[in-house]
């Protein structure tokens, strides 16, 4: 079949109707889809913020599970780690992060007296890539040594997900 071609802007007042429709890349954005226009999950990527906390008072180590991958890949896009009230004297408070029990940073957080009350402090990731299945632990290490330990630990976990 002959290919015809139309060399400027083209108005249609009517509907568009065609057999086959191939949009060039990065056509489609954001505005091209209309509110309530239900796109399916399986279709789209999420993000996830993940919230660990222990109570307000002294810090205490553990480990625990926070995010397993369920999406077919995902990401690490940040981790932060802070306290309400932060360490005094020598005392120092570790946090990791660890996927399938091996770190994924560059070195786990540090508060200590240095930091600042409610200020969570960034982690630098250096493994990002999630595959289905993968589990990501957060690991406290907490010393008072001569000072007394931080209240109020926290970390904030943002992954983004691909659908399943």
């Amino acid at each position: 079949m002959a290919q015809s071609r139309i060399e400027n802007d083209l108005y249609v007042s009517g509907a568009l109707t065609c057999k086959s429709f191939t949009p060039p890349a990065g056509s489609i954005d954001d505005q091209a889809i209309k509110a309530g226009a239900k796109v399916q999950a399986s279709k789209l990527q999420h993000q996830h913020r993940l919230a660990y906390a222990q109570p307000n008072v002294a810090a205490v180590a553990e480990t625990k599970a926070v995010y397993v991958c369920y999406g077919a890949a995902g990401t690490i896009k940040d981790f932060r780690a802070g306290s309400i009230v932060k360490c005094t004297g020598d005392a120092t408070i570790t946090v990791d992060l660890r996927k399938n029990g091996t770190t994924v940073l560059q070195a786990p957080i540090t508060l200590d007296s240095t930091n600042q009350d409610r200020v969570a402090e960034a982690g630098t990731v250096t493994t990002t890539a999630l595959a289905a299945g993968d589990l990501l632990e957060v690991v406290v290490t907490a010393s008072a040594g001569t000072g007394a330990l931080g209240t109020g630990l926290f970390a904030v976990l943002t992954v983004e997900e691909d659908a399943q």
